[in-house]
């Protein structure tokens, strides 16, 4: 008794944004319609964030077979999380077998947050020597990919004013980089070996810094 006769709309939205739904039916007696996750009923005394839009006045609606009554119902998810991302089902019934159903599926974007695995944030290491700095990707969706990434160097307190390093072997004439791949899709690593802190040829090459 559904209309439209899709089987699933897709829907992608950022998080923190409302992702609305929208379901027709049709049939004699008009329908009703229920929205349900994973097999449980959505309505505002369960998630705050849910608001159910009353169903629209039954209407008329011509058919091969006649006329039916069409109803519309709109399901509205405010403050959209990543755990929000699954499938949304509109259930439709009016007391003749069988019911129906229409499902939409939803994916929330969710920006990275890059969590330094370091104690405190800072990473001591001896001239000539290395360091491996370590990294974790939380809450990303889509997953970041490794083409995704940028490093930047800088001897100040924020990136605008530092040096893109990715993907570079040398940061100086003398210190080498190597960045590991990500493992579990969570982890990156940045090697930095020979460090260096001091003059050299005129200019300051010191590996001491930021690493953003």
């Amino acid at each position: 008794i559904l209309f439209p006769p899709d089987d699933t709309f897709n829907y992608t939205v950022n998080e923190s944004s409302t992702a609305i739904f929208e379901c027709s039916s049709t049939g004699i007696p008009p329908p009703s319609i229920l929205w349900t996750k994973n097999n449980e009923v959505l309505d505002e005394a369960s998630d705050s964030r849910v608001s159910l839009g009353q169903p629209s006045q039954p209407e008329l609606f011509e058919t091969d077979n006649g006329f039916v009554f069409v109803v519309n119902r709109t399901l509205n998810l405010a403050n959209t999380v990543g755990s929000d991302t699954d499938n949304y089902t509109c259930l439709a019934f009016n007391g003749v077998d069988p019911n129906d159903t229409q499902s939409f599926e939803l994916f929330v974007q969710v920006p990275p947050v890059v969590v330094s695995l370091a104690s405190g944030k800072q990473v001591v290491g001896e001239e000539g020597q290395s360091v491996v700095l370590m990294f974790r990707v939380d809450n990303a969706a889509p997953p970041v990919e490794l083409e995704g990434l940028r490093w930047i160097y800088s001897t100040g307190a924020s990136p605008e004013d530092g040096m893109d390093i990715t993907g570079r072997q040398n940061r100086t004439n003398s210190s080498s980089l190597t960045f590991s791949e990500f493992f579990n899709e969570r982890y990156i690593n940045l090697t930095v070996s020979n460090l260096q802190q001091g003059r050299f040829e005129g200019e300051d090459e010191t590996d001491e810094g930021r690493y953003f």
